[in-house]
């Protein structure tokens, strides 16, 4: 390794295997780029400590390989991108969570008409108590305070108006 690197050998090996673990890290993993970034400048490190042993070959073989490396990297990346191999990660969520979108037009009970103890302040929506059960209603924009009694007057989807 002497004769390829030079007298800074174990660093510079060092640095260039840390740099390629880094930019492999970054490919298979989601993150900010700290990792590539990181690589990156491994590379540049083993590139300054050739350049400042007199030994520019190397510099320019490392750099050639650096180049490959990164070349080949971002051409794997692409290619997951196309095949969508990149989303079949362990790391990425697989369930879905579906929501429905249908909200049926009246609630299951019918309230209207049928009054009730005001639970928190209504400001205009809070909680009412009718027969035991609490429920969430609305007023008309009108502040109502806590302990009053309220009429429920009319049924807007889920909600329920009070007065």
């Amino acid at each position: 390794m002497e004769a390829i690197f030079g007298v800074l050998w174990v660093p510079c090996l060092l640095c260039f295997i840390v740099g390629v673990v880094l930019l492999v890290i970054e490919l298979c993993l989601p993150g900010f780029g700290v990792a590539g970034c990181v690589g990156t400048l491994c590379f540049g490190a083993v590139i300054v400590m050739q350049f400042m042993t007199n030994n520019p070959s190397t510099a320019s073989l490392v750099s050639l390989v650096m180049a490959l490396i990164i070349i080949l990297l971002v051409a794997m990346l692409i290619r997951s991108i196309q095949k969508g191999l990149l989303f079949r990660s362990p790391i990425v969520l697989k369930e879905h969570i579906g929501v429905s979108a249908s909200v049926p037009a009246k609630p299951e009970e019918d309230l209207v008409g049928k009054t009730g103890v005001v639970v928190t302040p209504l400001r205009p929506s809070g909680t009412i108590l009718i027969d035991g059960k609490r429920v969430n209603v609305k007023t008309q924009a009108r502040f109502i305070e806590k302990d009053q009694t309220v009429t429920v007057i009319a049924s807007d989807g889920l909600d329920w108006i009070v007065e």
